[in-house]
């Protein structure tokens, strides 16, 4: 079963205007972008002729996905890639511990399914690539973890590094790693399908930390196609690309100051920095990821070595849509804001730049959950929309003949107290104000009496606030969707793989809505 909440009733969606503009086709925003969210055709047609690197990609690509052990349907898509006949839907996320939040799942799902429906809607093939984010060195994003405890509460799993500050595919499958590995499986409540999971996200000997990842992505996807590129694939056919952010990077930064201004003027927020964005990294003899400080001095050397540099968040789309023939890119909310600023880069450097598609956004719980949400007498987007009061819910399931009781128990108190009023103003005023603290007490008392009543009764009727805590706490963990907290196994443990085949055909693919996923069964 499945439901849909407008992303405007949400404060996770609301906050980023931006983007509900940009789903909507309201205000100012299809201006920071070369197509409209389903624009397709458009799109195809812009990039038709341009000179991708296919046969290099094709083979980098081959190899690399070979060595994950891919399944013959994505290799299969991958020979494809040199016929200029073919084009990508692609989807990226960095290298997050046991695949990192769960959006990254549904990026993916999304990138499949809409290459498959554009394979049969538009005269051209259409791969999906999912891009691992492995040159990233903003370790603290990817190195931890969330689980629901026993108390309902959610807790985190995370693991050290030395070498913070090196890129991720710098990275091994540490005692660290393993520990943390350990810790969430032994944390993680007990499902029907635990073993399933672990076994799922198990790492492998000889593995480091980003093929660990890449390979898990590889082995739950790729025989329904899905092509794992990484940036170290790509580096060496980009330096053409590298070389002229280098010889007009003054420019690159007018174009996004410029850019920032106006989406200001537009009532929008700019999310990238001009003056810290649109730069290349290399990397020094430690194998740190620094920002170039004169980059002019770097331009042989790019030319030379293209493989010793990489983009920051402005440059990054720019290299995976130069080299890979993307027709799409599948983004989150807060990817589509950003890549707003990216627009004049495109046309300044010549790249197409892809249609922006917006991933899928779920909530998932099992029927039992939704029964229980409904014997509370709320719904899924009351607690999504941070409305739920548990202390006015709670007091709202004791029935009105039981408040009105003890209601009244209050106003007899009053009442019986109320001719010693005037007894007392007439001989002491002062005692008035005693009087007064008196009733106060008493009716005070009353209500501690009717909290405890009500405890007892919701308690003989199967409610407790602390289950209505845990139950907001698996829907809107730590104040956050779901989908940004969880990771995939968490789902798995639960679900099994049954998870993931109900996303490929879970609300419509044009639908930007957020939608809320009821699996039947399994889950307790």
């Amino acid at each position: 079963m499945i439901a849909k909440i407008d992303p405007l009733a949400l404060p996770a969606f609301r906050d980023n205007p931006l983007y509900l503009d940009y789903i909507s086709g309201q205000g100012a925003a299809l201006g920071f972008y070369t197509h409209a969210p389903l624009d397709f055709a458009a799109a195809l047609q812009d990039r038709r002729g341009y000179p991708y690197p296919r046969q290099e990609i094709a083979h980098r690509l081959a190899r690399y996905n070979a060595g994950l052990g891919a399944h013959a349907h994505a290799l299969q898509h991958i020979d494809a890639l040199a016929d200029p006949a073919t084009f990508c839907v692609t989807a990226g996320q960095q290298a997050g511990f046991l695949g990192g939040p769960a959006y990254t799942v549904y990026k993916i799902v999304t990138a499949i399914r809409l290459a498959e429906y554009l394979q049969e809607n538009l005269p051209a093939r259409f791969v999906p690539v999912f891009w691992l984010a492995t040159e990233d060195h903003d370790f603290q994003e990817i190195n931890h973890t969330y689980f629901v405890k026993g108390d309902g509460e959610v807790g985190q799993v995370r693991f050290g590094w030395e070498q913070e500050g090196n890129p991720i595919s710098d990275l091994a499958i540490s005692q660290e790693v393993k520990r943390a590995y350990r810790d969430y499986f032994e944390s993680l409540l007990p499902g029907p399908h635990l073993a399933q999971a672990r076994a799922l996200f198990a790492y492998q000997a000889g593995e480091d930390f980003a093929t660990w990842q890449a390979r898990v992505w590889s082995q739950i996807f790729s025989d329904r196609g899905l092509v794992v590129v990484v940036p170290e694939q790509l580096r060496a056919p980009a330096r053409d690309l590298f070389r002229s952010t280098l010889e007009h990077g003054d420019q690159i930064q007018l174009l996004l100051t410029d850019t920032a201004q106006r989406l200001s003027k537009a009532g929008y927020v700019p999310l990238l920095d001009p003056g810290q964005s649109g730069q290349l990294f290399t990397f020094d003899s430690s194998g740190r990821r620094v920002r170039l400080e004169n980059p002019q001095a770097h331009l042989s050397q790019v030319v030379a070595h293209p493989e010793r540099y990489s983009t920051d968040a402005a440059l990054r789309p720019l290299l995976a849509d130069a080299m890979l023939p993307n027709v799409v890119s599948v983004l989150g909310p807060g990817e589509v804001a950003y890549q707003a600023m990216l627009k004049s880069l495109y046309d300044w450097l010549d790249v197409p730049q892809p249609l922006l598609f917006p991933r899928k956004s779920y909530t998932v719980l099992s029927r039992s959950e939704a029964d229980t949400i409904d014997r509370y007498h709320t719904s899924v987007e009351r607690i999504l929309a941070e409305q739920l009061d548990i202390d006015a819910t709670f007091h709202d399931l004791v029935p009105a003949s039981e408040q009105e009781m003890f209601a009244l128990a209050g106003h007899r108190v009053e009442d019986a107290l109320a001719p010693l009023r005037p007894y007392l103003q007439s001989i002491d005023p002062s005692l008035e104000r005693t009087w007064s603290q008196t009733v106060h007490n008493a009716i005070r008392n009353v209500d501690k009496l009717q909290e405890r009543a009500a405890k007892a009764r919701m308690s003989q009727l199967g409610f407790s606030k602390q289950a209505l805590r845990s139950l907001r706490n698996a829907l809107l963990p730590r104040g956050r969707l779901q989908e940004r907290v969880f990771p995939l196994p968490h789902f798995i443990n639960r679900h099994g793989m049954r998870f993931i085949n109900e996303l490929f055909v879970a609300g419509a693919l044009q639908d930007f809505a957020h939608h809320v996923l009821i699996l039947e069964g399994d889950a307790e």
